[in-house]
């Protein structure tokens, strides 16, 4: 047989083979599927590693570290495999210099292992601002410039003035205070505003049922001013934003002075709402009896 005859057997054997073996000998194809392979093992690898690297599924539920000091949460976060940095201080009334006051993430909350906890801890002394000048500005620049230094605003005293609608002057613990005065951060300061001076009377509303944000609203409203603010005792400051007005003074209905200071007693407990709102009933004013019936009154 001559070697070109040999050389078209063979060529015709390779040919008379199956598809598929002929791919799997393709030396492309082998190198392919060798590179898949690599591929896939390297993801199986990384997939166990992160799982391993990151606790995957494994949660830790962060402790509450309020009151503690630096070291105590320090030692209670390791213990838990977890750590901490110290981002700011701040001031909270009551509470130890160099005590934990605020953590992120909050108690409870489940984070995976080595997470970093971040906390604020008291500051030695509260933060002091200098009061700005608000005096003849509107009650809401007023507000919205001492919000702007971290001061708040309790109340507003209308008072008689040609200054209608303007502030006069800032008082704090009901004395008068002046620009660049000294406040601790947070504190809160009562806006004197003009109302005029006509000799106008206002009838008072009643405040029953309302907060003591939504009465003083209404006591801006109709040129009165709010007094004293008593809550039942026991109540938290926590409870005070739900606590609502049961009884006033002067009561509702009465004729009063434009300004007048109404007193507020606030409470939570359901039942003092039940009881009858007290109501001025001016007594110069008599029913009067129709003649005809008068027989019925001897």
């Amino acid at each position: 047989m001559s070697a070109e005859t040999e050389s078209k057997s063979t060529s015709t054997k390779k040919n008379k083979e199956p598809f598929f073996k002929r791919f799997i000998k393709n030396p492309l194809v082998i190198s392919i599927f060798a590179c898949i392979i690599v591929v896939l093992i390297g993801l199986a690898w990384t997939s166990s590693w992160l799982d391993s690297y990151t606790n995957h599924g494994v949660e830790i539920e962060t402790p509450n570290l309020n009151g503690m000091t630096e070291k105590e949460g320090g030692e209670i976060l390791a213990l838990r495999g977890l750590t901490y940095e110290v981002i700011d201080s701040m001031y909270v009334n009551g509470m130890k210099p160099g005590a934990i006051v605020d953590q992120v993430p909050k108690a409870g909350a489940k984070v995976k292992e080595g997470r970093k906890i971040y906390v604020k801890i008291q500051a030695y002394s509260a933060k002091k601002v200098s009061l700005p000048e608000v005096r003849e500005g509107s009650a809401r620049q007023a507000e919205n410039l001492l919000a702007s230094v971290g001061l708040k605003v309790n109340n507003l005293e209308y008072v008689p003035s040609e200054q209608s609608g303007n502030v006069i002057e800032v008082k704090y613990h009901d004395q008068i205070i002046l620009p660049n005065t000294k406040l601790t951060e947070g504190s809160a300061v009562t806006l004197v505003i003009g109302r005029g001076l006509s000799n106008e009377e206002v009838q008072v509303s009643s405040f029953r049922r309302l907060t003591l944000d939504r009465a003083r609203n209404e006591a801006h409203e109709k040129d009165l001013n709010i007094g004293s603010i008593n809550y039942d005792k026991g109540i938290t400051d926590q409870d005070k934003d739900k606590a609502i007005v049961y009884k006033q003074t002067p009561i509702t209905g009465k004729t009063v002075p434009a300004g007048t200071r109404v007193d507020l007693y606030l409470t939570i407990d359901k039942s003092k709402m039940e009881e009858p709102e007290e109501v001025f009933k001016d007594e110069t004013v008599q029913d009067s009896v129709p003649d005809s019936e008068d027989g019925l009154w001897n």
